[in-house]
């Protein structure tokens, strides 16, 4: 059930802008529903839950304050947040600081996976930038596109909030990370071989032995840095290197299978299958082209 309380404190010169999508937005694009600059006076605060939408705010200066799920977050120039307004929110400008804030209210597309993958990452909703980020120019893009609204602006919208989204999720994983010196170099090593030894036969056991690292080390850090297990990042190879047999060659699924290095063309049939959600002669027959 929806629910919003607020005081609607804001210099003369902020902007909010409401948008209504088409039914076409809705259906098939990321959309702006509202879409703002606020520079906020010390009673400011937005207090709701059962709002469908998506909200990321980034504060360019002063100092606001957020609670969302039961934890509060202070919120300084470079920080931003991303959460789901069906949850209970309440942010607010500090009553000491003028509170100026970006912010855009969104919805449509994979718009929950990525604010999953976002929290899934970062694990808490507000974040802190790097310099440079491209999150407030693309929202004063959106506010310019929705002042003056043309056929354009639900496309340029919806390629603006993916590049948006993107940002977020990239930007809450990099918190996970360690520096780029600090990364273990055998990571690199490895996945380049199982990219050129796919055709052999490789263990977890096999693998530590040649990088001289535990097994059980191994595999948490390679899933870490690359998002597979090395299991899935071969296997995957292999799919990937059957896919262009299938394509541009006239082997057989027998013989494709043993050359990507799987043994049994049964087992080789359920993987691709599995993971393209075709069989191999299924994908030949919709792509290969004609002769």
């Amino acid at each position: 059930m929806y629910r919003e309380v607020a005081t609607y404190d804001w210099t003369p010169d902020s902007v909010r802008l409401i948008a209504t999508p088409s039914a076409w937005a809705k259906s098939s694009l990321y959309y702006v529903q509202e879409v703002g600059h606020f520079r906020t006076l010390s009673t400011y605060f937005t207090e709701r839950e059962g709002l469908d939408s998506f909200l990321v705010v980034y504060t360019l200066a002063g100092l606001g304050h957020l609670l969302y799920k039961e934890k509060s977050y202070s919120l300084k120039p470079g920080d931003v947040f991303f959460i789901d307004c069906m949850e209970y929110q309440r942010y607010a400008a500090d009553p000491n600081n003028q509170w100026e804030i970006l912010w855009v209210h969104l919805n449509g597309g994979a718009a929950r996976a990525y604010y999953e993958q976002f929290r899934s990452s970062a694990g808490d909703p507000a974040v802190r930038l790097p310099h440079g980020t491209s999150v407030p120019s693309v929202i004063r893009e959106l506010i310019q596109l929705h002042s003056r609204k043309d056929y354009r602006t639900e496309l340029v919208s919806s390629k603006l909030l993916t590049g948006l989204l993107t940002e977020l999720a990239l930007a809450a994983q990099e918190l996970e990370m360690p520096p780029a010196a600090e990364r273990p170099g055998y990571i690199g090593d490895m996945a380049r071989l199982l990219d050129r030894s796919f055709r052999e036969r490789w263990t977890l056991d096999l693998l530590a032995e040649r990088f001289a690292v535990s097994k059980y080390h191994l595999a948490k850090e390679f899933k870490r840095y690359t998002g597979f297990s090395p299991g899935e990042y071969l296997i995957n190879v292999r799919i990937t290197k059957a896919k262009e047999l299938l394509k541009y060659s006239d082997l057989t699924v027998s013989e494709i299978s043993r050359s990507v290095g799987v043994e049994h063309v049964t087992h080789f049939i359920n993987l691709f299958k599995d993971r393209v959600g075709h069989t191999p002669l299924a994908y030949r027959r919709k792509w290969q082209r004609p002769k």
